[in-house]
């Protein structure tokens, strides 16, 4: 991929290699060549992944040598679509739903596409391009590797990378996304955990339980649920909270809800 070269003197294909003296000490210092540029920025996925670009390095006189990245590192690109941890920047491939998810400014994920991150890996190759000393010829770092196809590969090597299973959006897990059917379950929690408690003798009917869970996810500014759904997400909690199942026979008759739970008249707020 790239410019064509002939490899009369392979010694002078380099990768990269950090200084060993100031290892990273030098980040966002002035880039002499693509390598640092992006090593500089990303340097978890350079540990991860390696060099970012396989250069060519083409003594110009005595003084200079002119730089010339000829391949770049997929894996280390699909990487570095994941984000900059300190600048709190994470992107997420979530498998379950074969879906995109970018962590936004308030902390919540939200869902994005293929086609944004391959914009933002055309945009950092065109940065990086323009600002790069004269010495390195860039037309590989604006043409060739920000072409659809390469743009393309980058993103679809980032699924495997950037992967996440089921448990990242968890109702236990840390992370949050802006919608999700976890999302019930994390409120159904707070519901059997603040608003009721174990009362020998009380009944708590199913529609009084449906009616109050419907109040706390409309303080939430979240969507409304349908009762089969609530029913699903809230009586296994109560079944492990407080022992007790749904049952079809209160008051003798066809009544449902749980014997032996009262529901509290405030909650959290």
């Amino acid at each position: 991929m790239g410019q064509e070269i002939a490899l009369t003197n392979p010694a002078n294909l380099r990768l990269f290699e950090p200084s060993k003296f100031s290892q990273f000490d030098h980040l966002l210092q002035d880039s002499k060549t693509p390598n640092e540029w992006f090593v500089q920025r990303y340097p978890l996925a350079y540990e991860n992944h390696g060099s970012p670009f396989l250069e060519l390095l083409e003594p110009l006189d005595q003084f200079s040598v002119q730089v010339l990245p000829v391949s770049l590192n997929f894996d280390f690109f699909a990487s570095v679509l994941g984000g900059r941890k300190d600048l709190g920047h994470h992107v997420i491939y979530f498998e379950p739903e074969m879906q995109w998810y970018f962590r936004d400014c308030d902390g919540i994920y939200k869902t994005t596409t293929a086609e944004k991150l391959m914009n933002l890996y055309r945009a950092l190759m065109m940065k990086c391009a323009q600002e790069m000393p004269a010495q390195v010829h860039k037309l590989n770092l604006v043409h060739e590797f920000r072409s659809d196809k390469t743009a393309k590969a980058v993103v679809q090597r980032a699924k495997s990378i950037l992967a996440a299973d089921s448990s990242f959006f968890s109702a236990t897990s840390p992370h949050q996304r802006i919608k999700g059917q976890e999302l019930f379950e994390r409120v159904a929690r707070v519901f059997v955990d603040h608003l009721l408690m174990s009362e020998p003798g009380q009944i708590l009917r199913l529609t009084d339980a449906y009616t109050a869970f419907r109040g706390l996810l409309k303080e939430r500014e979240l969507p409304d649920i349908k009762r089969s759904d609530f029913k699903a997400v809230v009586a296994p909690l109560i079944r492990e909270q407080f022992n007790v199942a749904l049952r079809n026979d209160l008051d003798g008759g066809g009544g449902r809800g749980w014997k032996g739970v009262k529901m509290l008249q405030t909650g959290p707020g």
